[in-house]
């Protein structure tokens, strides 16, 4: 009789009637109390119906009957955690692999309830083991890869989506997309313009996917394939006037083509796609009892890293009498000497760099910051999305991206962006969400501690013995067509003369040579330089003649750099923040006339100055002179100044006028 039953139960859970199921197993479970199956189905029924907790009940009993069944326990703990029984979910699945450790759904399942409960690492490893008992397991694949992925170990993240990819599926396209963005992040542009090709002609959804369009453009800006630049920056502004939603927009400030009104409204439509716990922001709690404000920096920058090298004399200059330093890192730690300066200089350093971005906020929030400090903006490994949920009482866009962060409905990300009146004059407000926030002199600070080490000789740099060293080492997505047509032009009327460039990826230096020489320039008059430790690098940069800016996204430490060691820097100002910073920086060493606002001006200015070596050397005694005394280099000035700046932005806060902008009148340089 119960084999009857049984099969009716069955037979009638096949066809989709749930009630007549439940009828039949019921029936049967009050004459049958032992029968494991039936058991086992009811749980998995129960949890269909919404009864989880009721379901783990039954599921315990089937588990108890017949311990080898896996699929029991996988469902057992399916439906523990399905009742929000996250520990005891985990528990279970464990007790089922000790009995089948072999059995890949097992290990899937445990690592789904550990990324439930937040252990993410164990995730991975349940996730990995899952997809070595079962190597097509897709959605294994992809789920080990987005945990990567999280956690910024975009190689190994790449690798498991392109696992994903290669299976039969519904989620190989998205595999394939998501290996793009990874191999993207982890360094490989060559490798990840291919996958993100393969996947823009696949998909169905591809010749939409603005997102993917983007970083695909992102990765030929980075290998100076042109050609490919132009077609899918068209492809770019046709997705955008269809109101397309970009992804982060930092690869738009690379692009002439893209006006400031255009960033603002891409960014806008951006940060309204992302997610928000919707969480109260932290004006709600009761401020800390101390007289200090409490400032926070938040950042992946908090190493041998570009940013640091200019922000590193400002932490430790803060006025501790004042001031509560925080740093919120979530970058990796290198152990070198800006690690150890930076940790230092803190009064809390706060290592986040295992906090899953759900609980980032909850961090901040917990240390009961006044003022929050963004460093990274929308580029790259990046947390700024947490300013979404407003941890802090006032947040800051300062230093790490040039442009605006943008707003969710009238939840702004940043209540003032940090800039000078040439980055961001009062009349470029339409342009930015947030407050502008002026700076007297130069919004970039510089980190006067900096260390040069001895010189070498232009032949152990790599430099010809004679002619004049024409340089720029910004990345080489900086390097637009125009401007490198216009270095050519400088070439061809410059006898001798050579263009020093940062060694990168040898795709975009082979590119860089035949579009030299294609444009009638012996491509040995390009010399690329390999990556040094900062110290040997200024050492070596000195031995330059003037660097050549690029455009529209100027140099920014590296021609702080060279201003450092005395350098000029030629550039061309433009209407956007990023097209703008070398002009700022050369204001505040007191050589505005380094600055031009056309390319024609740009070329002739060049040619002009290395026709009259005496010039040039004039131009490299004005900087030493200035230096000791010039505002950029002015490390403790700076910092008081912005100190000033935070003041003033909590007093606008405390008095709920947070809508005027702030322009400081800056001190004389400290004595």
């Amino acid at each position: 009789m119960s084999d009857a039953a049984w099969q009716t139960a069955w037979q009638a859970w096949q066809d989709g009637d749930v009630a007549a199921a439940r009828n039949a197993l019921e029936t049967l479970l009050t004459h049958a109390p032992a029968h494991a199956a039936a058991r086992h189905l009811y749980g998995v029924l129960l949890t269909h119906s919404g009864e989880p907790t009721t379901a783990a009940e039954q599921l315990r009993l089937a588990c108890t009957a017949d311990p080898a069944n896996d699929q029991a326990w996988s469902n057992l703990g399916n439906a523990l955690l399905e009742a929000g029984e996250t520990i005891a979910a985990e528990t279970a699945l464990r007790e089922g692999l000790k009995i089948n450790p072999a059995n890949p759904l097992l290990h899937f399942n445990l690592g789904c309830t550990l990324s439930v409960g937040g252990a993410a690492r164990a995730a991975e490893a349940a996730f990995l083991q899952a997809c070595t008992l079962d190597p097509d397991d897709q959605e294994g694949w992809l789920r080990l890869g987005s945990l990567r992925y999280a956690r910024a170990d975009h190689a190994a993240a790449a690798q498991a989506f392109l696992r994903a990819a290669k299976l039969e599926g519904d989620a190989a396209m998205t595999a394939l997309r998501l290996a793009g963005f990874a191999l993207a992040d982890a360094g490989r542009p060559d490798e990840a313009a291919a996958v993100l090709a393969e996947y823009l002609t696949k998909s169905v959804d591809g010749h939409d996917d603005l997102p993917a369009v983007s970083q695909r453009l992102f990765c030929h800006l980075e290998l100076c394939e042109w050609a490919s630049v132009v077609e899918l920056t068209a492809r770019c502004r046709q997705l955008l006037a269809r109101q397309c939603v970009p992804a982060e927009p930092f690869t738009f400030l690379l692009l002439d083509e893209i006006s400031p009104a255009e960033q603002l409204a891409l960014t806008q439509r951006f940060v309204e796609s992302l997610t928000s716990s919707n969480s109260a922001p932290i004006t709600a709690m009761a401020r800390n009892a101390s007289h200090r404000l409490r400032v926070a920096y938040l950042g992946d920058i908090f190493h041998d890293h570009a940013t640091a090298h200019l922000a590193t004399g400002v932490l430790e200059q803060h006025d501790r009498n004042d001031f509560e330093i925080h740093a919120f890192s979530y970058g990796p730690d290198d152990g070198g000497e800006k690690r150890r300066r930076i940790t230092a200089a803190c009064d809390a350093f706060h290592d986040v760099s295992e906090t899953e971005s759900h609980l980032l906020a909850e961090r901040i929030r917990a240390a009961n910051i006044d003022i929050l400090i963004d460093l990274n903006g929308w580029t790259g490994n990046t947390r700024t999305r947490v300013l979404v949920d407003r941890p802090a009482r006032i947040q800051v866009n300062w230093l790490g991206y040039p442009a605006t962060l943008g707003c969710m409905g009238n939840r702004r990300l940043a209540d003032y962006l940090v800039g000078d009146a040439i980055v961001t004059p009062l009349s470029h407000q339409p342009h930015y969400a947030e407050t502008l926030a002026l700076m007297p002199h130069c919004y970039q600070p510089n980190d006067n501690r900096r260390i040069v080490a001895p010189p070498p000789t232009r032949t152990q740099a790599g430099l010809p013995e004679t002619g004049l060293v024409f340089c720029c080492f910004n990345r080489s997505l900086k390097i637009s067509a125009p401007i490198f047509d216009v270095w050519c032009q400088i070439l061809r009327q410059v006898p001798d003369s050579v263009l020093w460039l940062q060694r990168g990826y040898s795709i975009a230096m082979t590119n860089l040579s035949r579009a030299a020489q294609a444009a009638g320039i012996d491509p040995q008059r390009l010399i690329f330089a390999p990556h040094l430790p900062q110290s040997e690098h200024l050492a070596r940069l000195s031995l330059a003649d003037l660097v050549l800016d690029t455009f529209p996204y100027n140099a920014h430490t590296t021609a702080s750099d060279a201003l450092w060691v005395g350098v000029p820097v030629l550039t061309l100002m433009g209407e956007t923040f990023p097209s703008r910073v070398a002009a700022s920086l050369l204001n505040a060493v007191h050589l505005p006339g380094l600055v031009t606002h056309n390319l024609e001006d740009y070329r002739m200015r060049a040619i002009e100055l290395a026709q009259h070596p005496t010039v040039l050397t004039g131009l490299r005694q004005q900087l030493a002179t200035n230096r000791p005394d010039c505002p950029l280099f002015d490390t403790e000035g700076y910092t008081r100044n912005f100190e000033a700046l935070l003041r003033a932005m909590w007093q606008q806060h405390t008095t709920c006028e947070t809508t005027s902008s702030l322009k400081l009148i800056g001190t004389k340089k400290s004595e």
